[in-house]
């Protein structure tokens, strides 16, 4: 089918994108036509407006399933080999089209996954999506033996976006893990791609052993790190207690990524609590919370801390050992200071921690929380 027939199946009128209604954005179906240009400068120009404008900011819009149908039909076409700027990467770094519009559709597939409180896009959008997935799959699979190991990693990215909350391709699980064992398998892929594979592959119960010790990046380790194969391993625990404590943190612990959310609050940390020692936990918890914004006292870590410090309750019947009371120190002074974020209600994981801190720590409890009663007594 010719690629002009394939947009005439859309009444492009009946769908909008992120910007319907402005004259100064061009419309979705000149959107996509402009992606098989001739002019290699107009291609460049539409992958942007793609990104942008039919999935801005990861939300899903009544143009973005068909959309979405148009990409994966039309990636075989030569056309698609023209050599633009990715979406994310090294900056000045060229790839090919196609292995641009495989990254944009693995966006779309993960963020159909997205919880409701998270998502953007209407029910009806993202359903349509949904059902566009079977064919971005079987494109996607098509496309993992390419030559080109650019597109060829891309290509597994893709099918293992797709893979996420789908019951209906549950059946593909097994082999897609098996194209992606070994940590070579996906080091074509940027560092956040390469975070959602890991992070979708251990949430399915799959070793991702190899990534844990090959991959160059500590956060991909640290995501490999997850798997339930190494919930025992040094290694693994190394891994968490690394990425916690690197300087870089502060930035990435607030980054939601799609389907998993803030993947350090809500499983780097909680792991690295559940695995290390006391001891071990100790230095990296006053690096980490030195450097954390607000956003990371949300949760349940402090009460998961709590326990592990002292299993048998506070005060502790037997007297302080070197890390409880270095601990209580790093929480007194990282949590309770008068430079720390004031707690705004019950959901703050230090109101787990606020009774074993030193006598004198300030807490810094807001009006509004205190008027709810969560003032300490």
């Amino acid at each position: 089918m010719r690629h002009g027939d394939l947009l005439a199946q859309t009444d492009w009128s009946a769908v909008e994108h992120a910007y319907a209604g402005d004259p100064d954005v061009p419309s979705s179906p000149e959107i996509l036509a402009a992606l098989l240009d001739e002019d290699a400068g107009r291609q460049g120009r539409a992958l942007l407006d793609l990104n942008d404008v039919v999935h801005h900011q990861g939300g899903i819009y009544s143009a973005t399933a068909p959309a979405a149908h148009f990409v994966a039909a039309v990636l075989d076409d030569p056309r698609t080999l023209t050599l633009v700027s990715p979406r994310r990467g090294r900056r000045g770094a060229m790839v090919p089209l196609r292995v641009a519009l495989l990254d944009w559709l693995a966006s779309v597939m993960q963020h159909i996954t997205e919880p409701d409180e998270r998502r953007r896009g209407f029910p009806y959008d993202v359903a349509a999506c949904r059902a566009v997935r079977p064919s971005v799959y079987r494109t996607a699979c098509a496309m993992r033996t390419d030559p080109d190991p650019a597109v060829a990693s891309q290509a597994l990215g893709t099918l293992l976006a797709c893979l996420l909350d789908a019951p209906e391709l549950a059946h593909h699980l097994a082999e897609a893990a098996a194209w992606s064992r070994g940590g070579r398998a996906l080091a074509g892929l940027d560092k956040q791609s390469r975070v959602m594979a890991v992070m979708s592959l251990q949430s399915w119960g799959y070793d991702t052993t190899p990534a844990m010790e090959t991959d160059p990046d500590p956060v991909v380790r640290a995501a490999a790190a997850l798997s339930p194969a190494n919930a025992g391993s040094i290694q693994g625990t190394r891994a968490l207690l690394d990425v916690l404590s690197a300087p870089s943190a502060a930035v990435w612990c607030t980054r939601d990524y799609p389907h998993f959310g803030p993947i350090f609050m809500s499983n780097f940390l909680p792991a690295a609590i559940d695995r290390a020692t006391l001891d071990e936990l100790v230095p990296v918890l006053d690096v980490f919370l030195a450097g954390a914004p607000p956003i990371m006292y949300l949760g349940s870590w402090g009460t998961r801390l709590r326990r592990k410090a002292f299993p048998g309750g506070f005060p502790p019947v037997e007297p302080l050992d070197t890390a409880q009371r270095t601990l209580l120190n790093v929480i007194s002074a990282r949590c309770f200071s008068p430079d720390s974020p004031r707690i705004w209600s019950g959901g703050d994981a230090r109101m787990a921690l606020r009774d074993i801190v030193p006598e004198g720590a300030v807490f810094g409890i807001d009006a509004t929380a205190r008027s709810a009663g969560l003032a300490t007594p």
